[in-house]
């Protein structure tokens, strides 16, 4: 199924949130005229898929379908409130790109330059702070301290999440448990978030907040180890975006982890050397090594074994919405988890 497809149940909030989010990054007149502005206008051009904000719109209208169809009062304004909730979660998460894209060294974003290539590492790192704070000013204008508490908590964890990943860079030893911390923490931990926290904002009870935000996390989860699959054996033009980072960096991700435990001798005795390294290699020589590594991880079925990880957390996501009743909501939410593997 396409991503609109899916995305159909909430075109209107989502078209919504497209227009917060162009008013927020177009902001006042002085910055319209400013670097700022310009850096910020193209940050607007590299749209994604979205996934973060139609998590926030799911997460709230499927509560709030249950709540109508219990009887249960709905919070005023709820609709609303979930469109600067959703605007938010995707400046978070585009400043966190922002940030990946100064410490990986990328160049291209969403078939777009980098803010870092084409204006440097500083200003690509104050724009992403720029983005955190405006995000957090919306933040502050709900209705919901539970909503506030669980994004500033997230920022926290996306943040220990990039250090942790940092602190192990060229840690060939690493294990699969601290590898599936650091991505829930980077990476999963915001979808978790928007989930949860537009169930909140549509009146949700604890129990199905929580649900929702299990949902989040365990997409998010599968989300980051599919991605991790793409910088090794994926086609730089279709995913918009410079791949081999992972090997550049050191940074052992699960199908790394995975071929270093299951191919032949040789090619582990070349991963380690390349891991040994002090990342003084230039980016044009890891992607001959990601290229090497591509055919190997192939070989090694190291596809195969991502996507059945990345389905077991699926799998969790799915039986997470088992206690809601069947609504267009519902269906998207399950059809998410599909698309993922497509």
């Amino acid at each position: 199924m396409e991503l609109s497809a899916i995305y159909q149940p909430i075109r209107s909030q989502l078209l919504a949130f497209e227009r917060q989010l162009v008013s927020e990054l177009a902001g006042k007149d002085i910055v319209r005229a400013s670097l700022m502005g310009e850096m910020t206008r193209h940050v607007a051009r590299m749209t994604g898929k979205r996934v973060r904000p139609a998590l926030a719109f799911l997460g709230a209208d499927i509560v709030a379908d249950a709540n109508r169809k219990a009887g249960k009062k709905i919070p005023i304004g709820w609709q609303d409130d979930v469109v600067k909730l959703a605007t938010s979660v995707e400046m978070i998460h585009t400043a966190t790109l922002l940030h990946d894209d100064v410490i990986d060294g990328a160049t291209l974003r969403r078939n777009l330059t980098t803010l870092n290539a084409k204006w440097g590492d500083t200003l690509s790192v104050l724009s992403g702070d720029y983005l955190y704070s405006k995000a957090f000013c919306l933040l502050s204008e709900l209705p919901s301290p539970s909503v506030l508490h669980r994004m500033s908590d997230t920022a926290r964890l996306v943040c220990e999440g990039e250090v942790s990943q940092i602190q192990h860079q060229y840690d060939f030893n690493l294990n699969r448990e601290s590898y599936l911390k650091i991505i829930e923490w980077k990476t999963a931990s915001l979808m978790g978030a928007a989930a949860e926290s537009g169930a909140w904002l549509a009146g949700a009870s604890a129990s199905d907040a929580k649900r929702l935000g299990v949902y989040g996390t365990s997409f998010g989860l599968a989300f980051q180890i599919l991605d991790d699959l793409q910088d090794l054996v994926g086609d730089q033009e279709i995913q918009g975006k410079s791949l081999g980072t992972d090997l550049a960096l050191g940074q052992m991700t699960l199908p790394l982890l995975y071929l270093r435990d299951s191919a032949p001798a040789a090619v582990k005795l070349q991963l380690t050397d390349w891991f040994n390294g002090n990342g003084s290699r230039t980016y044009s020589e890891a992607l001959d090594q990601q290229k090497y590594l591509k055919k190997e991880a192939l070989r090694a079925k190291v596809p195969a074994y991502c996507k059945k990880t990345a389905n077991q957390y699926l799998a969790q996501a799915r039986k997470a919405l088992s206690p809601f009743p069947p609504s267009s909501y519902k269906k998207s939410l399950l059809a998410l988890t599909d698309f993922l593997l497509q």
